[in-house]
């Protein structure tokens, strides 16, 4: 799933101009150059003696904040409210608020994410879970008791109506004995009958889950077969592909023009399935009857179009892959297709585009960029994982979205217009990202959507990779430090498992899924090494279902090293790690100490500084334990932190974290 841009935040983090010039004492004036030379250390240092003098200064209190954000010091940044409100100085600053008051922040993700929904804080801002929820996220007995091998699906979609009608049809294996199974399928849908051979079967319902009481005891290791025949209106999409559903929309020319996105949401929100991630059918058919005049496209490859006698025309496509239930989807409208080939090792790949008929030149023309990511992924991450079944792009009505073989695109065909662009404009956000999740998310796979960052990071530093290999390091180093400040830091990458967790919720899952690799990255320090590793990790998940652990423990043992404390941090706490320093002026030099606080024994992370004076930058390696360096010829430094950009700063040493100024 693509990232949500947030306007909010992203303004937050703005650029900040010149230090105001209206204060007429040396201290100001000095502290307005240093400023201006970026260099925020001494210009902090002069603002503060200038607030001791003058303590009611409102223009002394937004500028310190300002040297203070570009420090990264968040505790000083937090404390200058409070002690301006002290002082009897008031003064508004979006950025503090976001910063620095939890429950501000927590309210504006919740309004978006939980509208008219209460979060708890000891719940982790969490909403209560009930039995429904771990009806729909746990592994309970009736389900574990089977494992679908494969769906043969069919869908008529009745657009006028807003309504679909179809059936699943489950072809199982048995693992344990059992007489009743859970298939998932949300409410409005009326189930018309299930069953079995010749025996239409009882069932039940609670909340979105059915229980199907079968006529024998599975007996392990037997295959059997069960039909749900179905209908109903489907849930609308409010805002998809984030929050998903149904979108019955009209193209430019008021075609009909329709597509599902059901991430999070569930597959059962508009088939019989058995929702739960871990357990993905090793193929699967998808059968979709449209209105005369009308294509659906769907997963997999298209086997053969029907004619039906009422004019209307039933599409057949047979995935031969294994696929997520909710990568499962289709897209109806007045589509015409064409072919591109993308050159892989070996052997070319066919590459399908179905688009609207007046967008199909542009297209042609636009599309091609997406030879160059699919055979910059094949090439690092290992052969592109569903060659039989082709790679698909199809243009649909929301932005875009993973789905595996049919990547929804809905993104303007225009770099300049997207909802997320990257700083260079070369290339398409949605293309690079999406396809992406074709190794991560729907070759290599979570089992629950508490791990759901092993999709997202890993596409999200994927487009990093990419965008180093086509316009170089530091190019792609920039992109990432640009998107820090998205970062909202309230929930953990990893939290509740069993309650099909929305971990979508802040958006962390991308930018810090991305920067926990890339801090591994930096600790390893050795780019051949971190990139055998991906690929190698890659290589033995390649179609199955994992969770955060099973990388944690690949890691460890790939490179003979034990970087647990760095994941404990990242992926279960929710603060960046802080790094603690002081300094100390001598003659031309200055004495700097550091090490990183609030973090597990044994944590190791890199970070840079650039010195100020000869214009050197250090790559430094923290841990808990206090170091020192001598800065020789140095005037002041900066940190690497990515607000200042990103130029000269050394190979493996930008990482993500806070500073703290001690007072030792």
């Amino acid at each position: 799933m693509a990232i949500k841009a947030a306007a909010f935040g992203a303004g937050l983090w703005c650029a900040v101009g010149s230090i105001s010039a209206q204060y007429s004492s040396d201290l100001t004036q000095q502290a307005s150059h240093f400023f201006d030379a970026k260099d925020f250390l001494q210009a902090s240092e002069k603002l503060e003696e200038y607030r001791a003098q003058h303590p009611h200064s409102r223009s002394t209190y937004l500028n310190l904040q300002q040297c203070y954000y570009q420090l990264g010091d968040k505790n000083r940044l937090c404390s200058l409210a409070s002690e301006a409100e002290d002082n009897g100085v008031h003064f508004v600053s979006g950025r503090s608020a976001y910063l620095c008051n939890t429950a501000f922040r927590v309210k504006f993700q919740t309004n978006i994410y939980y509208p008219k929904t209460d979060v708890y804080f000891e719940r982790g801002y969490r909403p209560e879970y009930t039995r429904a929820d771990s009806l729909r996220g746990a592994l309970r007995p009736e389900r574990t008791c089977y494992d679908v091998n494969y769906y043969d699906l069919s869908v008529e979609l009745f657009p006028r109506s807003r309504t679909i009608a179809g059936s699943n049809t489950f072809y199982f294996t048995a693992l344990s004995a059992s007489r009743t199974l859970q298939l998932d399928l949300f409410e409005p849908f009326r189930i018309e009958r299930i069953v079995m051979g010749d025996t239409t079967l009882s069932f039940h319902r609670e909340y979105q889950a059915v229980f199907v009481d079968l006529p024998k005891t599975l007996v392990p290791g037997n295959r059997y077969r069960l039909t749900v025949y179905y209908e109903g209106k489907p849930q609308k999409a409010r805002r998809p592909p984030w929050q998903g559903g149904f979108v019955w929309s009209h193209d430019s020319r008021l075609h009909r023009w329709t597509g599902v996105a059901c991430e999070q949401l569930g597959a059962s929100s508009w088939w019989p399935v058995k929702d739960h991630l871990s357990d993905r059918p090793d193929s699967m058919s998808i059968r979709i009857t449209v209105p005369h005049r009308y294509h659906a496209v769907s997963n997999g490859r298209l086997r053969s179009v029907d004619t039906l006698p009422d004019g209307k025309a039933r599409f057949n496509w047979f995935v031969s892959y294994p696929i997520n239930s909710y990568n499962a989807t289709f897209y109806m409208g007045r589509y015409v297709s064409f072919m591109d080939t993308i050159p892989l090792e070996g052997q070319p790949l066919e590459a399908w585009y179905h688009v609207l008929p007046w967008n199909r030149k542009r297209a042609e023309e636009y599309f091609k960029q997406a030879r160059e990511v699919v055979a910059f992924y094949s090439k690092t991450f290992g052969m592109f994982p569903f060659r039989n079944d082709r790679f698909r792009m199809v243009e649909s009505p929301y932005e875009g979205m993973e789905h595996q073989t049919a990547i929804a695109y809905g993104n303007a065909y225009n770099v300049r217009k997207n909802s997320v662009g990257y700083l260079n404009r070369q290339y398409d956000y949605i293309i690079v990202h999406e396809a992406a999740h074709e190794w991560w998310g729907n070759s290599v796979t979570v089992g629950d959507m508490a791990d759901v960052w092993l999709h997202e990071g890993f596409a999200t530093y994927s487009e990093y990779l990419f965008l180093e290999d086509k316009l170089g390091y530091e190019a792609a180093m920039e992109e990432m430090a640009h998107q820090w400040p998205l970062i909202n830091n309230i929930w953990p990458l990893v939290q509740n498992r069993n309650v099909n967790e929305d971990a979508f919720v802040g958006q962390d899952v991308y930018l810090k899924g991305a920067q926990l690799l890339q801090s591994l990255r930096a600790c390893i320090d050795n780019d051949s090494l971190f990139l055998g590793m991906l690929r190698g990790f890659y290589n033995q998940f390649r179609y199955q279902v994992i969770q955060s652990d099973d990388f944690v423990r690949f890691v460890n043992a790939y490179t003979g090293q034990d970087f647990t404390p760095l994941f404990n941090l990242y992926l279960y706490k929710t603060q960046p790690p802080t790094l603690m320093y002081t300094y100390r002026k001598e003659g031309d030099s200055i004495r700097f100490s550091y090490w990183w606080s609030d973090v597990d024994e044994g944590f190791t992370l890199p970070f840079s500084i650039e010195v100020l004076g000869p214009g050197t930058a250090l790559r430094l390696v923290g841990t808990t334990q206090k170091q020192e360096v001598v800065l020789e010829g140095a005037q002041s430094f900066r940190f690497f932190n990515g607000k200042n950009g990103v130029a000269n700063c050394p190979h493996n040493g930008l990482t993500y974290y806070f500073t703290s100024l001690s007072a030792e």
